[in-house]
């Protein structure tokens, strides 16, 4: 199957467009067109239907794609092997992130990657988690970071680490909590002091909450984990922050119905993506120093 066949389906399937899909494939409209009729040909499928001024993918296209998906996925890590030995060329890959996700996450990252790759060259675009997904489906960002990828856009998923969420207090939790965490009951019994709902920590814990039917008092709700950690430490309150958060305040993990309340943090990126095989590169470094960071700690 030619790889030109799936990326063009691929890519009117996600723009919904013929004319969003040439740009984006920097082809014209006329050969774009020309590429599905030979791909639906080939398949003996119809994939696309008129809509209005776009293309209405069938009920045989939304099968297709996730098999579209990880052909190319294959294929990507063909190239990548094929590339082993020859001239690497320069790569730029842009990441898309919250603030607090670039700060404890991309950025410790980057320098490491890079002495082993100086061919990427790695940039960030500040986002909150709603735009993430956006910018990495309009192309404008090659990866994304997020805690709430959704599963029904084509985009690969490769999981980083799981991120318990915390109690940082600047007064001691008691032996128990320390050990086994804080009930989340015993926690709304004090001030709290939260991110904003940019960030996927504040979602996770407002989910809990709404379960419990808890409803905290919120002293202050902002867009920074320096920020709270600094009010919290002021003695105003206790502040809820991702485990990716540094501070010398003292923690404990938040406890919802026994359960430890956390999230799973994702790197996404488009299968068509010119330089998928690198992009990957750098998602499997993040959660490869993750997991070591865990064994050295449990050592």
């Amino acid at each position: 199957m030619d790889k030109r066949l799936l990326e063009s389906f691929v890519a009117v399937y996600r723009s919904g467009s013929l004319v969003e899909a040439a740009e984006r494939l920097n082809i014209s409209q006329s050969a774009l067109s020309r590429r599905i009729t030979e791909f639906q040909h080939r398949l003996g499928l119809s994939l696309f239907e008129p809509s209005g001024r776009g293309m209405a993918a069938t009920s045989d296209a939304h099968d297709l794609l996730p098999l579209a998906s990880a052909a190319l996925e294959g294929i990507a890590r063909l190239e990548a092997a094929a590339r082993v030995n020859s001239v690497q060329p320069a790569v730029h890959i842009t990441v898309a992130a919250t603030a607090h996700t670039i700060e404890t996450v991309v950025a410790p990252r980057i320098a490491d990657f890079i002495q082993t790759k100086p061919n990427i060259r790695i940039g960030v675009i500040e986002a909150n988690g709603v735009e993430i997904e956006n910018l990495v489906l309009s192309g404008e960002a090659s990866m994304g970071i997020t805690g709430r990828p959704r599963y029904d856009t084509g985009l690969v998923e490769h999981q980083i680490v799981r991120l318990d969420i915390l109690a940082a207090s600047p007064k001691p939790f008691s032996a128990s909590e320390r050990r086994s965490g804080i009930d989340l009951r015993a926690l709304c019994e004090r001030d709290l002091l939260v991110l904003d709902r940019g960030y996927q920590s504040r979602l996770t814990l407002d989910a809990a909450l709404r379960l419990l039917s808890l409803s905290p008092s919120i002293r202050h709700e902002g867009g920074s984990g320096t920020v709270i950690l600094a009010l919290a430490r002021a003695g105003l309150g206790t502040a809820v922050i991702p485990a990716t958060t540094r501070t010398d305040l003292h923690t404990a993990k938040i406890i919802a119905n026994g359960i430890v309340l956390g999230m799973d943090l994702a790197a996404i990126w488009d299968p068509t993506l010119r330089w998928r095989a690198e992009v990957e590169q750098v998602a499997e470094s993040m959660r490869a120093s993750f997991a070591t960071r865990k064994r050295m700690r449990r050592g």
